[in-house]
């Protein structure tokens, strides 16, 4: 009798466990979308879904950087993994494009960030990056013009794993505040695809 109520007791725990995961697909389709991005557009800058892709464009010099953000239904405290289909119409020197994730108490959030060549462990402070705090690991994201980049952000066991094109390029044990995530660009980026699960 104990062992059927202990085989009951696992068979409904791993039933439990398999209702909790979520995999939610944004393809932005029809200009719509699962979460609540924050599209704008004026003449310095353009956030928008059309086109089946979230769009984003620098329009002005005197614009740096631009992020299109929301806040992911997971749950910071559980492991989860992020993967993104980026169409990038070129890849320049000086050029810098990724995702900002968490928000911490100080509205301080992670930057995970590519450049021909380089890849930008950082934060981003009162809207600025912080290029000269963090890591720099050298990738071989060459410059060029068309080109898909396949990026997965994985969070397990308190550690940010980092890869592009199934190559792992960066660990970050860190703690997670928030669900805030953002796409990051300072030029043009097009995302085709998020995946999200948990």
């Amino acid at each position: 009798m104990k062992k059927i109520f202990l085989l009951f007791v696992v068979v409904v725990m791993t039933l439990d466990v398999a209702s909790a995961q979520i995999r939610i697909v944004e393809k932005f389709d029809d200009g719509a979308s699962k979460f609540e991005w924050s599209e704008f557009a004026d003449k310095t800058m353009s956030t928008l879904i059309k086109g089946g892709c979230l769009e984003m464009s620098v329009l002005s010099k005197d614009i740096v950087s631009i992020w299109c953000d929301t806040y992911l239904p997971i749950d910071p405290d559980q492991d989860f993994r992020i993967t993104a289909k980026l169409l990038l119409p070129k890849i320049e020197e000086g050029e810098k494009f990724g995702v900002l994730i968490d928000r911490d108490e100080e509205f301080n959030k992670l930057a995970f960030l590519f450049e021909p060549g380089r890849f930008i462990a950082t934060y981003q402070s009162n809207n600025q990056i912080l290029y000269d705090k963090g890591d720099k690991v050298r990738i071989k994201l060459e410059k060029g013009k068309d080109q898909i980049l396949d990026l997965q952000i994985e969070r397990r066991g308190g550690t940010y794993i980092v890869s592009y094109n199934n190559m792992e390029v960066y660990r970050w044990r860190k703690a997670l505040n928030t669900p805030y995530f953002a796409f990051f660009t300072t030029s043009k980026l097009k995302i085709d695809e998020l995946v999200v699960e948990q």
